[in-house]
């Protein structure tokens, strides 16, 4: 639990380009120099100089995806590289870029990378989680967080925040704000090259 503490806290400092913060009102931080942007990529790989020898893995989950199937935390050994994005129904950022989210899952089956969603809200306004992944013809599956899932996703300070998990479950990269597609390929390209 201490690891996942200060992994949280590690991504909540993270610099965000477009993110909404836990309140649902927007934040938005474009005076990150690229500097602390590395600075922020290790520390949310969970890797100080201190503590290369740590890894961060994913928290250990069983949930139910949207569409009522069961999933858990072994789906990370399927793939190379999962991408899993922590969203809300009610912040902008997180739906302008599902879209995005839903080409990179497309573009990226034959590279052995999978794509998840993670709705912060699913359980309290599944409706409205329903619709917006209806109306942008999401294929890939959504997660309705629960246990301590939940409590993982409740600790984040904003949204969206996306992880890059390899097959062992370990946390590569994790971000902060909203990407486009030309961002999240790049971030799964130089992963995909020190793999």
């Amino acid at each position: 639990m201490k690891k996942l503490f200060v992994f949280s806290m590690a991504v909540m400092m993270a610099g965000a380009i477009s993110a909404c913060n836990a309140g649902g009102k927007a934040a938005t931080d474009a005076s990150t120099s690229t500097e602390s942007q590395a600075d922020s990529k290790q520390a949310a790989a969970g890797k100080s100089e201190e503590s290369k020898k740590e890894d961060v893995k994913f928290p250990e989950f069983n949930a139910k995806t949207v569409e009522g199937d069961e999933i858990g935390s072994d789906v990370f050994k399927d793939s190379k590289l999962t991408v899993v994005n922590v969203w809300g129904s009610w912040c902008g950022p997180c739906v302008q870029e599902i879209p995005e989210l839903q080409k990179l899952s497309e573009n990226m089956k034959d590279k052995n990378v999978k794509v998840i969603g993670m709705a912060q809200d699913a359980g309290s306004d599944f409706q409205a989680v329903k619709e917006i992944l209806d109306k942008n013809k999401v294929t890939y599956q959504n997660i309705i967080p629960s246990g301590t899932t939940e409590e993982f996703v409740m600790s984040l300070q904003a949204f969206p925040t996306t992880f890059f998990v390899d097959s062992e479950g370990k946390i590569l990269y994790a971000i902060q704000g909203s990407k486009n597609l030309e961002g999240f390929t790049q971030i799964i390209e130089d992963l995909l090259a020190k793999m």
